[in-house]
């Protein structure tokens, strides 16, 4: 039996939370004795460590050292959504990650988005209360959830240090199992959907425009994203409102009529119905 060298290991998260902040959110400086690591899935945000300022644009991570003093602030022209994993380790190959802000490519992003799923199985709902320091609660009803989260965050580190390192020719390329092909149909139907949300796309008007069956259509969403085309169509039209909403630059009638709902009560009653509560309860929730 030859045993298994673990070059990474991490022995705890210490929080997870995915953050849909406004424009002008802000906190103070803070430092504790674990890592952290900050990821700007929507929007842009300024990051302060060690005294200097650093802009993160969507797509980039930035990793936090332990007792190293942050904080991160709002550009007070777009809102943001950002997602933050804070954890202990002892590993000496998290020195890769200091004074580093990180572009994730593809690959990278399908891991960390699958992490975020099954953040979703082993807590039962993802925090999003910037005020709440309690810690983690796993659910024991997903079986593996745990482990499984620790894999997929795992991999994830591993994966940029290996790019990273790859980029100064210090180990060969390697093809990742996950990298998903640029011009797969999934992609190109997403890609078309984000360029026309001010418009009323529908399966039918999908299907013509790319030339392909309503049941394949809805298979290749089913297999590659896990939902039907328009409930995704939906929820990205959503997912617009709600950062144009804690942007405060327009109302909820302008809004409703950017991204192409037949009336403000008909985009009230959707966003209703994905959210919970009502646009202007919305914004008043987090102003």
């Amino acid at each position: 039996m030859y045993p298994t060298e673990n070059k990474l290991n991490i022995e705890k998260f210490n929080s997870i939370y995915y953050f849909e902040f406004g424009k002008n959110f802000t906190h103070t400086p803070e430092s504790h004795n674990f890592w952290e690591m900050v990821y700007v899935d929507n929007g842009r945000i300024n990051a302060i460590s060690g005294g200097k300022s650093f802009m993160l644009e969507q797509g980039q991570v930035i990793f936090h050292e332990p007792m190293e003093v942050h904080a991160h602030i709002s550009d007070k022209r777009v809102a943001n959504n950002m997602m933050v994993v804070s954890f202990s380790t002892q590993s000496e190959y998290m020195d890769f990650f200091k004074n580093k802000i990180i572009t994730l490519d593809k690959p990278a992003k399908t891991i960390l988005s699958l992490f975020l799923k099954e953040a979703k199985n082993a807590l039962g709902h993802i925090p999003n209360d910037y005020s709440n320091k309690e810690s983690l609660n796993f659910v024991p009803s997903v079986f593996g959830g745990e482990q499984l989260l620790l894999c997929y965050f795992t991999e994830f580190l591993i994966m940029l240090i290996r790019n990273g390192s790859n980029s100064h020719g210090n180990l060969p390329p390697e093809k990742s199992s996950r990298d998903i092909p640029a011009n797969s149909m999934s992609e190109l139907i997403v890609d078309y959907m984000k360029k026309n949300l001010s418009s009323n796309l529908t399966l039918k008007s999908l299907c013509e425009h790319f030339i392909i069956g309503k049941t394949q259509l809805c298979q290749i969403f089913n297999q590659n994203i896990g939902q039907s085309p328009m409930e995704y169509y939906s929820n990205l039209k959503i997912a617009e409102a709600k950062k144009l909403l804690r942007e405060k630059n327009y109302s909820v009638t302008q809004i409703s009529d950017m991204l192409g709902y037949s009336s403000v009560h008909t985009f009230s009653r959707a966003f209703k119905q994905a959210a919970g509560f009502s646009p202007t309860a919305y914004m008043n929730s987090i102003l």
